[in-house]
Formats: C-alpha cells, sequence, structure tokens
C-alpha cells in the first residue's frame, strides 16, 4: 500500500492556519498529507473559518469537505477532525489499491480459464463442489492473496496480463502499467527491507555485541602526569571539584 506523507501535523492545524491566513491561504490552500492519489489541503473560508477537504488530484474531484471556526472549536477537536481525515484518505487509497489489485486478478484468471480450456459453465460448476481428495491444486487458480505474493510479483508475467487485455484502451492501459511498476516495486522493496532486518538480526545473534573503542580529549589542570591522571579519575568518579577543559 502507498505510505502516507505529512507536512503539517494535526495539532499544527490550527496554528498553521492562523500564521498563513493572511498570506499563503488568501492565494490557494496548503497541503496537510498526500497519500497515493489524494492529497489532505488547509484552506481560508473566512478569517475565522478553516476548511479541509480530501481532494483526488489525478480525477480532480472532492471527496470529503468540513469546516471549522477556530474561535469556537478546541483546538484538540480540529486536530481530531485531520486526524480523521488522514485516516478516510488512507481508506480510499487503499480500496483504489485493492480494486485495480482485483481487477488484474481477474485477468488473470481469464488467461488461466484459457490456457485449461475449461468454460465458465464447468468453472463455476467446480467452484461450487468441495473435494477432500482433490490432490491436483497445482492447476487451480490461485486466490488473490496467493496470487498477489507469487505470479503477481512476476512484473513481466503481470505487466502482459495488463498488455493483453487493455490492448485496445490506450489510457487505461498505461494508468494500469504505472500502477502495477509503482505496486510491485513497493512491495517487493518491503519485501527486500524486511529480509534485510532479518539477516542483520541474525548475524548480531550470531557474532555478539561488538566492542568498539572511543577516545575522547579533555584537559586537566596539573603539577605533573601522575597528578594529572589521579584528577581525572576523581573527576569521572564524580569529584565535582575537579574541573576540565572539553
Amino acid at each position: 500500500m502507498s505510505r502516507m506523507f505529512r507536512y503539517i501535523q494535526n495539532e499544527d492545524v490550527v496554528k498553521s492556519f492562523l500564521e498563513l491566513k493572511d498570506s499563503v491561504l488568501k492565494e490557494r490552500p496548503v497541503v496537510i498529507a498526500r497519500h497515493g492519489d489524494y492529497s489532505l489541503f488547509l484552506k481560508r473560508i473566512s478569517e475565522k473559518e478553516l476548511g479541509i477537504t480530501i481532494e483526488n488530484t489525478v480525477k480532480h474531484n472532492v471527496c470529503q469537505d468540513r469546516s471549522y471556526n477556530v474561535e469556537q472549536t478546541p483546538n484538540e477537536i480540529v486536530a481530531r477532525g485531520v486526524r480523521h481525515a488522514c485516516q478516510k484518505m488512507a481508506e480510499l487509497c487503499d480500496a483504489d489499491v485493492n480494486r485495480r489489485r482485483l481487477q488484474i486478478w481477474k485477468w488473470y484468471i481469464m488467461d488461466w480459464q484459457q490456457t485449461v480450456g475449461k468454460d465458465a459453465k464447468t468453472l463455476m460448476e467446480e467452484e461450487l463442489t468441495w473435494n477432500d481428495d482433490n490432490t491436483n491444486v497445482e492447476k487451480e487458480v490461485m486466490d488473490i492473496e496467493a496470487y498477489l505474493h507469487g505470479d503477481y510479483l512476476n512484473m513481466g508475467h503481470t505487466l502482459g496480463l495488463i498488455e493483453k487485455y487493455l490492448s485496445k484502451d490506450k489510457e487505461h492501459l498505461e494508468a494500469f502499467r504505472s500502477f502495477a511498476i509503482a505496486d510491485i516495486m513497493e512491495m517487493t522493496g518491503e519485501d527486500t527491507k524486511d529480509r534485510s532486518l532479518a539477516f542483520a538480526e541474525e548475524q548480531r545473534a550470531k557474532e555478539g555485541m561488538k566492542k568498539h573503542t572511543y577516545q575522547f580529549v579533555v584537559s586537566v589542570e596539573a603539577t605533573d602526569k601522575e597528578h594529572a591522571r589521579q584528577a581525572l579519575l576523581s573527576y569521572l568518579a564524580g569529584d565535582d571539584r575537579i574541573s576540565i577543559q572539553k
């Protein structure tokens, strides 16, 4: 799933409105957060009223709009409303991602159906029955979770499916290609990061904690080297009568 980027924290929205209402906000809304195709905007409605708007910046349509009177509404209520708006934006973004993934999975089913040579009626009959002794599972269509973590991550396979079923729809072809590339890169990127962290923890457990040598340079007033050594040891032991220069 896409990540959310925050530019203004929930608790700082009222403060930002008061600071910007007579300058930037008079000219244009300010982005509070982004998530996928969605942006959360802070806008000025009037001298005392701010607006919070979720907009799909690709389709240019407003999904949710709220307003608050800053003189009558406590900062905590505004912060809570902004947090809920961010949650709503995440839900909308996740729904878009899941809907696109599901569409690609449907193309996978259609492709699998053509490969095994089963018609829709036969496929439906098999899906409506259950056989505990069926060992021929490798020829069955994968469910969406298995597909997403298997064939879907094969970028060449997935892009081939998209081009096959959208060859005559150039607009959506490019949209789905861009989505699949970004989605697969994000999914495999997270997998790679998790594997790297797991490997680092494993190596740390095998090798144990490594000790490092640290050197600190300080100056202490003394009559000779031994006197200086004793003064430094006294300082390290907590004797605040000893003064040093770092």
